[in-house]
């Protein structure tokens, strides 16, 4: 995608773009990004993400790594589209060092939603590891087992594939809605028949709403409609404007 291509698809960010055009987007160096204020560094890491190469994944790692927590979240966004298999050390390593919840979810989320390289083994080891891990915030468990929704396949190897299964399984009786809640959804997107009753029940007594989403029992019925060959309803987040 080209600038004008993502003017065209975004046009809010019409105006935002041409800014930064004129600031030297095109001809940009490694460091052009230090030079803008906040809200323009956040839409340069956005477009990044849209238009960008492996230099400026790069540059996004470094922001990533930085003091820079404003932008942690746009940068892990955007790494999760145009980050390469170069890449996954550095976001592995950052992981591995960072005790700051927010960095730590915004390369959980980047890890999660790779489109640009295939998640190794890894990357699916440290995703169950993170959402094993009861003393991680709910929020970046959540965001672990989204991304194993996701990504899990079973061309890993078979222990892995299981571990990754048992830790889903588990979550169906977390303390925390929000990890009970996509854990509903990775048993459905992974078709995981065994977890049928616990889904059922869940679907008759879990009324609790996780925020921006919808009930925890109504993500468990969804699960059941898909692993019944169904196609769940579109639901309308529970805390959206009401049209």
């Amino acid at each position: 995608m080209n600038l004008q291509e993502v003017k065209y698809q975004f046009p809010e960010a019409a105006g935002d773009i041409e800014i930064l055009e004129n600031l030297g987007f095109t001809s940009r160096s490694t460091s052009w990004i230090a030079t803008l204020d906040i809200e323009q560094a956040q839409t340069a890491c956005w477009l990044l993400g849209r238009v960008g190469n492996e230099q400026d994944a790069d540059v996004l790692i470094r922001i990533l790594s930085s003091q820079r927590s404003e932008l942690w979240m746009q940068a892990g966004t955007s790494l999760s589209l145009i980050a390469t298999e170069k890449h996954l050390k550095s976001l592995l390593s950052i992981l591995s060092t960072s005790s700051d919840p927010i960095q730590r979810n915004s390369v959980v989320y980047a890890l999660a939603f790779l489109s640009n390289c295939e998640v190794n083994q890894e990357v699916m080891s440290v995703l169950t590891e993170v959402a094993a891990n009861t003393s991680e915030a709910a929020f970046i468990r959540a965001q672990a087992l989204e991304g194993i929704g996701n990504k899990l396949s079973q061309d890993l190897p078979a222990n892995l594939y299981q571990q990754a299964v048992n830790v889903i399984i588990q979550g169906l009786d977390d303390a925390e809605a929000e990890v009970r809640f996509w854990s509903c959804f990775a048993v459905g997107a992974l078709n995981i028949q065994e977890t049928l009753p616990k889904l059922q029940l869940l679907a008759q007594t879990d009324k609790t709403i996780v925020p921006g989403w919808w009930s925890v029992g109504e993500e468990a019925e969804d699960s059941i409609t898909l692993m019944n060959g169904g196609e769940p309803p579109l639901r309308e987040p529970y805390n959206s404007p009401i049209h």
